[in-house]
């Protein structure tokens, strides 16, 4: 982990930029010998720089045609087609998938990620983590953001989410799922249920005080048509929350 990869000087030549083996770039000045993570005061990028990619790298680096800058990302990517296009959520996938023993945690860190591409906040959806200490109180939740008539704000729980390690059994996770939707804020007690276990995900909806099964288990990372569908599903049919 000691390699260094030289990615060029920055415009005027003063400052030589570096990466470490993890992407971190760093800035040296050949005149001071000073080091510095931060981008040196100058070399600043603006919206309307231009980036290139550069064909002398053997790795993905763009760099910005007025300051010399170097990027080890596209500075300009593609919407993102699915969320498995998110290179957080890849990232995350990556641990736990290199390390299918991992702890929940990490496995709750790949949904997190998912739901709040899923649920944006463009779209009136925000994802809190919950007190995991709370035994009847969901790992997430996803919550809807509506306006009333009068103007005021109302929110309420759209979907509960559960996670377990590799290994975790569906019927009793289920179980407490359910135990879980009993207690929700909503008036109508109405909301959606999500379980996951390892890279697994199943579907529910907690419908006038009865717990139904909603869709088959299905594959994070095989299957990510498959559970935008069903998230789609989910906000596109509302259930009454009052």
């Amino acid at each position: 982990m000691s390699s260094t990869y030289y990615l060029g000087p920055l415009a005027g030549n003063v400052w030589n930029q570096y990466s470490n083996p993890v992407g971190q770039v760093y800035y040296f000045n050949t005149v001071s010998q000073q080091t510095t993570y931060t981008i040196p005061a100058g070399w600043e990028d603006v919206a309307a720089d231009i980036w290139t990619r550069d064909a002398t790298k053997t790795w993905p680096q763009w760099n910005n045609q007025r300051t010399g800058r170097a990027r080890l990302s596209d500075p300009n990517p593609p919407p993102p087609q699915t969320y498995l296009d998110n290179p957080h959520v890849r990232a995350r996938l990556t641990v736990v998938q290199r390390h299918p023993e991992s702890i929940e945690p990490l496995y709750r860190r790949v949904l997190s990620e998912i739901l709040q591409q899923l649920f944006t906040r463009q779209d009136g959806f925000t994802l809190v983590q919950e007190d995991s200490s709370g035994n009847l109180r969901p790992d997430f939740s996803v919550f809807r953001l509506l306006c009333r008539p009068g103007g005021s704000d109302y929110e309420f729980e759209l979907l509960f989410a559960e996670v377990k390690t590799i290994g975790a059994a569906w019927g009793s996770t289920e179980e407490h799922l359910e135990s879980v939707c009993e207690n929700n804020d909503n008036g109508s007690k109405n909301v959606y249920a999500m379980i996951q276990v390892g890279l697994k995900v199943k579907f529910y909806k907690y419908e006038n005080l009865v717990f139904h099964h909603l869709s088959p288990i299905l594959d994070l990372v095989t299957q990510v048509q498959d559970v935008t569908v069903w998230a789609n599903f989910i906000k596109n049919n509302p259930m009454p929350v009052v």
